[in-house]
């Protein structure tokens, strides 16, 4: 379906996308899955044959513990959801399905190799890390197994080891971290454009933490912004997780910026800064990344955070005819909502999988299921997934693509009276950008 800024009502786009069913588009989770009866053949991979009406393992690598345990339990409940919605409609291949968990903690090398070689080790079908390593460091591992193999951990570097080894089986299920700035000078330019926001000053006060992926982001966002005549009054790098932001917020105030950009994905750190920052705001428009995607941001920020931008390239949608009943889903079997991305994600990808493993007809030929996924366009609760090239990545919209049809929306949230509202990109925002009481 081709895209037109102009002409696209909200209402028509999502409404064919939760009608389409052919031309290899295939409509995630809310639209059901492939399913069918157990082959007669044999699969020589694992040796375990495909006509066995054994459980169907497969691999949930997690961060059940550690700074990001509250994202790990969301993630491992968008795999427990997709995996119970699957069993229930009759499993893969007429096979229920088991998931394993590994704990990834921090994702240091170590941990990562670890857990990637217990999976191999057990023969698992299919493996779930959302986030892996900066090194790539246990991507040969399951390379050399050809295991289908699913990561959001939105770092270039991850693809780059991908296409340059020539891997045909690890996809990452989200556009890059190089996506992140860039977007958000797009919605900066087009806030200034509609006369929506005027900047104090063409000045930007930016924050990260020293972790290469939000260090990646807030390089990108300062040397985009440059070009257009902004300067940056700070850069200022910490070590995750810091609560005490007095020294911080001393500089910014002492030199008030156009906009605090603060690139992170811990909800605590991001949280207890948007309370310190609140006590004695400058008149800044304030962004803070991924993190208060996370439910625990808006538990430990409260009415602090109302007014903050956000973004992720990778995010659940709202009032979308697919998401929707995944969201009402996920709430009544946890007694909570989703939050904004991982959970989201993670029932899509294990949901893709399964169409792909059922439309093999044997969840073990590997080869097969890493080339239907390769070669599919699959529309789930956070968007559409397509991996066009050898980096089997996504590609967000509109920041990519023009083609909502064809790319991952980048989505834009801001928090107002307590609630997420997706004020970008159109079709799919639900709400418009508001002044933050204090500007």
């Amino acid at each position: 379906m081709a895209a037109n800024s102009s002409g696209v009502t909200r209402k028509a786009f999502l409404r064919g996308l939760g009608a389409a069913g052919a031309g290899g588009l295939i409509v995630g989770a809310a639209g059901g899955y492939a399913g069918g009866a157990a082959s007669s053949s044999s699969s020589g991979s694992s040796g375990k044959s495909s006509g066995s009406k054994a459980p169907i393992v497969i691999g949930s690598g997690v961060p059940v513990t550690g700074l990001y345990a509250g994202d790990g339990q969301m993630m491992q409940r968008g795999q427990r959801l997709a995996i119970d919605e699957i069993n229930a409609a009759g499993g893969v291949l007429g096979r229920q399905l088991q998931m394993s968990v590994l704990d990834t903690q921090t994702q240091q090398p170590d941990v990562m190799k670890s857990v990637f070689q217990k999976f191999v080790s057990d023969g698992v079908a299919a493996i779930f890390a959302p986030f892996c390593t900066y090194s790539s460091v246990e991507f040969p591992v399951v390379a050399q197994a050809g295991i289908p193999t699913f990561h959001v951990n939105t770092w270039h570097g991850n693809v780059d080891f991908v296409k340059q080894h020539g891997i045909t089986n690890i996809f990452q299920g989200d556009p890059s971290e190089t996506w992140y700035g860039p977007g958000f000078v797009v919605l900066v330019e087009e806030l200034i454009k509609t006369k929506k926001w005027k900047p104090s000053s063409k000045t930007m006060a930016i924050v990260t933490s020293n972790d290469p992926y939000s260090l990646n982001i807030a390089k990108t966002f300062n040397t985009e912004m440059t070009k257009l005549g902004w300067k940056a009054t700070m850069f200022q790098q910490f070590t995750a997780p810091q609560a005490d932001w007095s020294a911080v917020l001393v500089n910014i105030r002492n030199n008030p910026p156009g906009i605090v950009f603060f690139s992170d994905y811990a909800a605590s750190d991001e949280a207890a800064f948007i309370k310190q920052f609140r006590q004695s705001p400058t008149k800044s428009l304030v962004y803070q990344q991924y993190a208060p995607s996370i439910p625990q941001y808006l538990q430990l920020a409260g009415s602090a955070a109302d007014g903050v931008l956000w973004s992720t390239v990778v995010g659940i949608l709202q009032n979308d005819p697919i998401a929707d009943p995944f969201q009402a889903a996920f709430t009544k079997q946890f007694g909570t909502g989703p939050g904004f991305s991982n959970a989201g994600d993670q029932y899509d990808l294990v949901h893709m999988w399964a169409n792909a493993a059922a439309e093999a007809g044997d969840p073990y030929d590997f080869k097969s299921i890493n080339e239907i996924i390769k070669n599919t366009v699959y529309r789930g609760v956070c968007g559409t997934y397509r991996f066009p090239d050898d980096y089997l990545t996504c590609y967000p919209y509109p920041d990519y693509t023009k083609d909502p049809s064809l790319g991952m929306p980048h989505l834009t949230f801001q928090i107002q009276n307590g609630k997420q509202v997706l004020v970008s990109p159109d079709p799919y925002s639900t709400g418009s950008f508001q002044l933050p009481s204090w500007l």
